[in-house]
């Protein structure tokens, strides 16, 4: 992934609106990439104080770390990765035990 193509989903990633494919290209670029990084914790700051502006502060407590957004989205990656695994081990556990009925 590109420096341009990496900043042009900065807003889907906080949005969450980024599937797994693009997560996963988005978060190695951000790991590798030391200016895309510092960008994106800029944007990420700019754009959740103003959502905190816009909300009533008092009742809407919206997160501001940037880093704690990257480490739940590698969480979220991980539990996918884990869950497609199970798919596919049920799925050979099912083929087996027909080929066993058989």
């Amino acid at each position: 992934m590109q420096c341009k193509e990496a900043q042009s989903k900065f807003i889907p990633f906080i949005n969450d609106e980024l599937n797994q494919k693009e997560l996963k290209e988005f978060l190695g670029h951000i790991h590798q990439c030391k200016d895309c990084h510092e960008e994106y914790g800029i944007y990420y700051t700019m754009i959740m104080g103003m959502r905190y502006l816009e909300s009533d502060n008092n009742k809407t407590e919206l997160k501001i770390d940037s880093e704690q957004r990257i480490r739940e989205a590698e969480e979220y990656l991980l539990q996918y990765k884990i869950l497609q695994c199970e798919k596919i081990i049920l799925f050979v556990l099912l083929c087996i035990g027909l080929v066993l009925l058989l």
